[in-house]
């Protein structure tokens, strides 16, 4: 992973509630990478020149917020099918997010949307582990979960 990259996460997780870094989801990798990528895209939404249109904002921001949320849905299941069912959705979002930043291009700097594009490509490699985990093995699951 880009060191910059690291140093930008390790800066905003110190801002993340306590309420929310406190559960066990925190841990992985994956889930506080979606978290980042979805304060990224509000940030970025905001900051489009000229205005996305608000269409293309809401399929932007939705795609995104799947991918965070499809990832802790995908951990809090039981069974090795309902993760791998989850852990699909959300490579699916990955997937869409690419797009709609694409889409959305003209309206922001050409690093920032590189930016989010590397990011979004490390989400697909670490979404693609844990559903080929989940295939292998089960899946990971932390005590008292």
């Amino acid at each position: 992973m880009d060191i910059a990259l690291l140093d930008e996460l390790g800066r905003w997780e110190t801002g993340v509630s306590p309420a929310e870094t406190g559960d066990s989801l925190w841990k992985l990798h994956a889930y506080r990478l979606a978290r980042y990528l979805l304060d990224c895209c509000r940030s970025d939404i905001a900051a489009a020149h000229p205005p996305l249109h608000a269409q293309s904002a809401d399929q932007l921001r939705r795609a995104v917020a799947s991918i965070t949320a499809n990832i802790s849905e995908g951990y809090s299941r039981r069974t090795p099918n309902d993760r791998t069912r989850f852990y699909s959705y959300a490579l699916g979002s990955v997937r869409e997010a690419t797009v709609w930043y694409m889409s959305v291009r003209a309206h922001l700097p050409a690093d920032r949307v590189q930016r989010r594009i590397d990011l979004i490509a490390q989400l697909r490699r670490l979404v693609l582990g844990m559903h080929g985990n989940v295939g292998r093995t089960g899946g990971w699951r932390s005590k008292g979960e």
